[in-house]
């Protein structure tokens, strides 16, 4: 009986520890990019209707490093899920912007925003040569870089 009291005793104290140890490896192991992926995806889950269908394609990271040494890192891509009738409905751009603090060795996402202009809206944008307010701010403002250029107005 003592003997299987001090295996259970140990199995008790060892589990959290590794649980612990096992969340700490896998946090440090991911790092900001998979930090700003996993909070991107909880809340772009949380405004599905359906979040087990939640699909994310053509994503990609961009980081920016300001003077002060911080680190932004913009998520950008397509979400796409299922609507009320089951079926998918084409996906919906997205960014996610996060912040990787160096002085205070702290991250936080600030930012996640998906496309909620409507098809009137892109169409009036088109006919004034203009891009929309989503691709203006959001789009332009935090996935452009080396690989991928701003969007512009067609004309």
């Amino acid at each position: 009986m003592m003997k299987f009291l001090k295996w259970l005793a140990i199995v008790v104290l060892l589990v959290p520890v590794l649980l612990v140890a096992g969340f700490y490896v896998r946090n440090k192991a991911v790092g900001p990019a998979g930090w700003a992926e996993d909070n991107t995806i909880k809340t772009l889950r949380a405004r599905m209707k359906d979040p087990d269908s939640m699909v994310i394609r053509s994503s990609y990271f961009v980081r920016k490093v300001a003077a002060s040494g911080d680190v932004e890192i913009a998520m950008c891509g397509i979400v796409d899920g299922k609507n009320s009738f089951g079926g998918f409905t084409g996906g919906t751009r997205f960014v996610s912007v996060s912040t990787d603090y160096k002085n205070t060795e702290t991250f936080d996402t600030h930012i996640v925003q998906m496309d909620e202009s409507s098809s009137s809206d892109r169409a009036a944008a088109q006919s004034l040569h203009r891009v929309t307010p989503f691709e203006e701010v959001y789009w332009n403002g935090h996935c452009v870089d080396d690989a991928h250029p701003a969007l512009v107005a067609e004309n």
